[in-house]
């Protein structure tokens, strides 16, 4: 702790007051408050100086223990990093990607990780010893845009237009067991339950049943635009599908629940529960188009975006928990919790990953 304090020239015995108590703890500089606050309870804040050579965040994962976080990148890498070292876990995962990686995830059981690029290709590694494990598996058109697992890591799920399903039983030999939906929009979500629900160009989300790999009901519509993005609460029971809104669904009636969460400004397309079920969070891009999108044409100009926030709500209430947080110098691209749900990582393009600490709701 003394070591931390030193590092960043913090005097904890006559801290200024923090005036916003999500400031992101940055690659570049941890925030003085967070920090100081965070000695106070004893905690430890965590920081990855990120490097130049990794061009840019596109997703981030934690894994299930919290020990490692992964991280996507613009140069056709994966980087794992060790949060209590709080430096790089070992040399860059590096191999089958021919483009950038703009999708990674921890299988539930901790043991693979898969990650998906622009090119269409997923690769799975052995988190122990970071080798790749397989040929690139191809999605069936399209950019791999969103991975999944089934709760027992069995399955792997990449999702492109489509979506293509592996039995991943043995990691080494993946065997394709089918291709699920079509006009895909968005990422793709599996709940503990064992269901999987696929978001669409018309709207609506459709709901699968992952033993079966069949549809399970009737499409949910709740939207006029394409669905952009998905998350299941963890215990299941929840749906949240966005737009240019957050729309809930009660998955026993499948029936929207309450009135659509719209305090964004702009297209979402990362939705993130708590691990903990307390909070909700979006985020959202005023006049920006999804950066997953299927076209030629170079959209840089739109990554370039300052007005990228997460807007956070707790479930209790569904009432906003904090400011948005905002401080990215660009489009945020990936976002999700620690598996404690004390940390939001973010990471974008600007080549910064962000390390919140949201307020705790009351209960």
């Amino acid at each position: 702790m003394q070591e931390l304090k030193e590092r960043h020239k913090i005097d904890s015995r006559s801290p200024r007051r923090a005036s916003n108590p999500t400031e992101p703890v940055t690659a570049h500089g941890l925030a003085e408050q967070v920090v100081v606050a965070a000695m106070r309870r004893g905690e430890r804040v965590q920081m990855f100086p990120m490097a130049d050579d990794l061009e840019g965040v596109w997703d981030v994962d934690f894994s299930p223990d919290g020990r490692l976080l992964a991280t996507a990148h613009g140069l056709r890498t994966v980087q794992l990093w060790d949060t209590i070292a709080q430096r790089r876990a070992g040399q860059a995962l590096v191999g089958g990607h021919i483009e950038q990686v703009q999708t990674v995830r921890f299988s539930p059981n901790g043991e693979l990780l898969a990650s998906g690029s622009h090119d269409g290709r997923i690769m799975l590694w052995d988190v122990s010893t970071g080798r790749s494990l397989c040929h690139p598996l191809a999605v069936s058109s399209g950019r791999a845009w969103s991975i999944a697992f089934s709760p027992d890591s069995r399955l792997l799920l990449g999702a492109g237009r489509t979506v293509r399903v592996w039995d991943i039983t043995d990691p080494e030999q993946p065997e394709g067991v089918a291709k699920i939906g079509a006009n895909l929009s968005a990422g793709i979500a599996v709940s503990s339950k064992g269901l999987l629900v696929t978001g669409h160009t018309d709207g609506a989300a459709q709901v699968w049943n992952l033993e079966t790999l069949e549809k399970d009901g009737t499409p949910l519509r709740g939207h006029t635009g394409e669905v952009t993005a998905l998350a299941f609460s963890p215990d299941g029971n929840v749906l949240a599908t966005a737009s240019r809104a957050v729309q809930l669904w009660d998955m026993d009636s499948r029936a929207m629940s309450g009135e659509p969460l719209t305090d964004t400004d702009g297209l979402i397309h990362t939705l993130s529960f708590s691990p903990d079920s307390q909070l909700l969070t979006a985020v959202a891009h005023p006049d920006a188009e999804d950066p997953r999108v299927d076209d030629e044409e170079d959209d840089s100009e739109e990554t370039l975006d300052p007005a990228a926030a997460a807007h956070v709500w707790q479930t209790s209430s569904w009432k906003a928990a904090c400011a948005p947080l905002t401080g990215h110098a660009g489009m945020i691209w990936g976002a999700g919790f620690s598996p404690d749900s004390r940390l939001y990582a973010t990471g974008g393009a600007d080549g910064l990953l962000r390390l919140w600490i949201l307020p705790t709701p009351r209960t």
